[in-house]
């Protein structure tokens, strides 16, 4: 006869075979496993095994090569596995985190049926091993936080757990665990030391209410300690690494940093709430199962999920991360919940159904007699299957209507999502490999580069955005890879940013960028494009002739920077005539000159006209008479606004297109030379009007605040210093040797500038070699 037992660890082996294949399934669906984090790395994994005296805190490859703050712990342990196995990296990477990952299911079970029964805990463990933050973070690459998020519940099994050990063996093997997590990931240790810490402070000050001894508490302290001396040359070495110059990017010193993290990586109000006081559910079933209010376990776990909650909220103390992360600790506490809510409404539910048959059972015999269906279902509705039914069905229900479950075809979704790498990508990859110097520094974006440096072994910038970033050397490198890989020249003066693409690539030339409150982001607002201006011209005979300036050569471009102006420079010039196009930005004001002279080479040729298009969002506002204008976004509280020096040119807007967009015509008048000049800016406004306004007041308003602005266009209302990023200078300053192009509308930029040459292009990536000199 099957037992009980027999059976519940049959189905728990059958949950940790599923989840084990659904992940490694998953991992290598498309041969490459998703996720940029795993270039990241392998760029360690490379650096611990090929270097000859380690430096764990030095990367040869990622974001250049240089000083590395990411614990080794996960590396040190997949390094062996690769020379153990000769597997690729890549796959060997996926078989470890997949192990791990599974092990969490493992260690849910063993927690859950700790403090409550067996049931409940396969419950919890099938419910883990279908966790869309599991599945996510296996996704995007996150491999060390997956081993402690393993690592930080057996710990804690260990702690509730410890009468069962003697003294040494709970020492040796809780010691052995922290000491992993200290290794291995810095946010779970300080998770991991935090929730400890704060569960013995209030143990030891509720013990008496617990019935527990003081003393018991204080043996958690202990493996914290131990596992800390364990690996006390580490963290000798990387302490001061995090409490020297990274300690600016945690503690808001890197203002870009600090704003981009505000930006994107907040956590809403609205999901925190919910968890602060959902936490306390766990009061509930204590009294439930125990017959009090506060255990051990109940502390702990309650403890355990409101530290990372609270901690999402560290920026209002001054601490700054990626918030998010914090809630990949408060997930399996919150699987547990849910999963004895399933457990205890099910059975919540068979009590009912029981007591209906007990109803149906005593009513008359004749009535059940003459019910042949009765006679066969009502013996096998017991409470035990219908506890199983419910169960069933509320797990189930959980894939469509809980967020934090996954199925397997919306876990493939999920994989969808984040694959990057497929067999063109690697491709190029393994040219770089095979064909590059291994001292040459590549350039690319940040999903890729980060594949690039950890599978090339390659010094790679990457184009991360700074909320990433956990290092303070990475931002600069980072910061000139987004500039060079979006155009060739970039002024920011706090007010107004200014992006230039050179002559070589019609497309923002120039594109003007709002500075909005309380974001790192900017917001583009209009641009003029070289593939929609023309020259209307009469040649020697008098032939009229329309000339696209896209398609006259570019002889020179240029920046020139001030000590509180910058000004870009492009040069187009033919057999005909020179077109120059000048922008200047003044530190402080929030408008920018840009001024476009034009002169003919030959006596006799003379212009008619010159033809500009301005692409622009909002909608149209007319100014106090022809010399300005200006568009406004209502929704963004942005408004764009040109302001015309010298005779106004003639103007028309097209409100047909999305965006919309203004003709700008200068009718020269037949001259062989001339200078059209005009400033432009887009700012920021406060309020919009009143919704009580009629239609034509708040028109009114608009232009009002058009003719306001137009005033004040060049005065000067700040002192911070100018930003400017010239390509040539970014490229010598980080000694780039190659810079890899994923992005087709960015191809031609590098293909028909002289600073480049191509030397490697498949479908879907095209690497250039940068020259020196040009």
């Amino acid at each position: 006869m099957i037992t009980k037992t027999f059976r519940n660890y049959a189905l728990m082996i059958l949950i940790l075979a599923f989840s084990f294949i659904y992940r490694i399934a998953l991992m290598l669906r498309e041969t490459f496993p998703p996720g940029a984090d795993i270039g990241l790395h392998n760029s360690i994994i490379h650096s611990i095994m090929h270097s000859g005296s380690i430096n764990f805190l030095y990367n040869a490859y990622h974001m250049g090569g240089g000083s590395s703050v990411t614990f080794p712990g996960y590396h040190i342990f997949t390094a062996y596995i690769i020379l153990l196995t000769g597997l690729p990296d890549y796959v060997a990477q996926a078989a470890v985190v997949s192990f791990f990952s599974t092990f969490i299911v493992a260690v849910a079970f063993l927690l859950t049926r700790k403090v409550w029964n067996t049931s409940a805990a396969i419950i919890v463990a099938f419910l883990v091993a279908v966790s869309r933050f599991d599945i996510e973070m296996l996704m995007w690459g996150g491999f060390p936080n997956v081993i402690t998020l393993m690592l930080i519940p057996l710990a804690f099994y260990l702690f509730l757990e410890k009468d069962r050990f003697g003294v040494l063996p709970f020492l040796v093997s809780a010691s052995l665990i922290s000491g992993a997590i200290f290794l291995t990931h810095s946010l779970s240790a300080v998770i991991f030391v935090a929730v400890t810490v704060v569960t013995v402070f209030f143990s030891l000050i509720f013990a008496g209410k617990m019935r527990e001894h003081r003393i018991g508490f204080l043996m958690w302290i202990l493996p914290l300690v131990l596992g800390a001396l364990a690996i006390a040359p580490f963290l000798i070495q990387v302490v001061p690494a995090y409490l020297g110059a990274d300690v600016s990017t945690f503690t808001g010193g890197l203002a870009d940093i600090k704003l981009a993290l505000l930006s994107t990586k907040i956590v809403p109000i609205g999901v925190v709430v919910p968890l602060l006081v959902f936490a306390f559910l766990y009061f509930l079933f204590s009294k439930y199962y125990s017959g009090k209010f506060l255990t051990v376990p109940t502390l702990l776990f309650v403890i355990w999920w409101l530290v990372p909650t609270v901690l999402t909220q560290g920026y209002l103390v001054g601490l700054y991360t990626d918030f998010t992360r914090f809630l990949y600790f408060v997930i399996l506490p919150v699987i547990v919940l849910i999963g004895v809510g399933f457990y205890h409404t099910a059975r919540f539910f068979s009590q009912a159904v029981d007591f209906l048959l007990g109803i149906v059972k005593d009513l008359p015999q004749i009535r059940i007699r003459n019910s042949k269906t009765l006679h066969r279902v009502l013996p096998h509705i017991t409470q035990k299957a219908t506890v199983l039914v419910f169960t069933l069905i509320f797990v189930l229900y959980s894939f469509s209507a809980i967020p934090i479950f996954a199925s397997p075809s919306e876990g493939i979704g999920v994989q969808t999502f984040y694959q990057l790498m497929d067999k063109p990508g690697f491709q190029a990859i393994q040219w770089a490999q095979n064909k590059t110097a291994p001292s040459a520094v590549f350039l690319t974006d940040a999903e890729y580069g980060w594949w690039f440096s950890g599978f090339a072994q390659r010094p790679t910038i990457s184009a991360v955005e700074p909320q990433y970033l956990t290092n303070a050397r990475e931002f600069e490198p980072s910061k000139v890879a987004r500039y060079v890989l979006d155009t060739d020249y970039l002024v920011d003066n706090g007010l107004l940013q200014i992006r230039e693409d050179g002559g070589y690539v019609a497309r923002h030339n120039p594109e003007f960028l709002a500075k909005l409150n309380n974001s790192y982001f900017p917001y583009a607002f209009f641009n003029f494009n070289n593939g929609d201006e023309t020259v209307t011209l009469r040649d020697a005979t008098g032939k009229v002739q329309m000339v696209d300036l896209s398609t006259v050569s570019v002889t020179d471009q240029h920046l020139v920077n001030g000590s509180d102006y910058a000004s870009i420079y492009v040069t187009r010039a033919n057999k005909i005539f020179n077109f120059t196009e000048e922008v200047t930005m003044y530190q402080g004001v929030r408008f920018a000159n840009v001024t476009y002279t034009i002169a003919a080479t030959d006596s006799a040729v003379t212009f008619d006209s010159v033809r500009l298009l301005l692409h622009t969002k909002g909608i149209y506002v007319p100014g106090e008479n022809d010399s300005s204008l200006a568009f406004i976004d209502i929704f963004q509280k942005v408004a764009g606004e040109l302001i015309f020096t010298g005779a106004p040119p003639t103007t028309k807007v097209f409100t047909d297109e999305n965006p919309s967009s203004l003709e700008v015509v200068y009718n020269l008048g037949a001259k062989a030379d001339a200078q059209m000049s005009l400033y432009a800016g887009v700012y920021t406004y406060a309020e919009n009007p009143s919704s009580t306004l009629t239609a034509a007041q708040q028109t009114a308003y608009y232009k009002q605040l058009v003719v306001n602005n137009t005033q004040t266009a060049l005065n000067k209302f700040s002192d911070v210093p100018l930003d400017v990023f010239d390509y040539r200078q970014g490229l010598s300053a980080q000694n780039v040797s190659y810079v890899v192009v994923r992005d087709s509308e960015q191809i031609p930029r590098f293909a028909k500038d002289p600073l480049f040459s191509l030397v490697f292009i498949n479908n879907e990536v095209a690497i250039f070699q940068v020259h020196t000199s040009t």
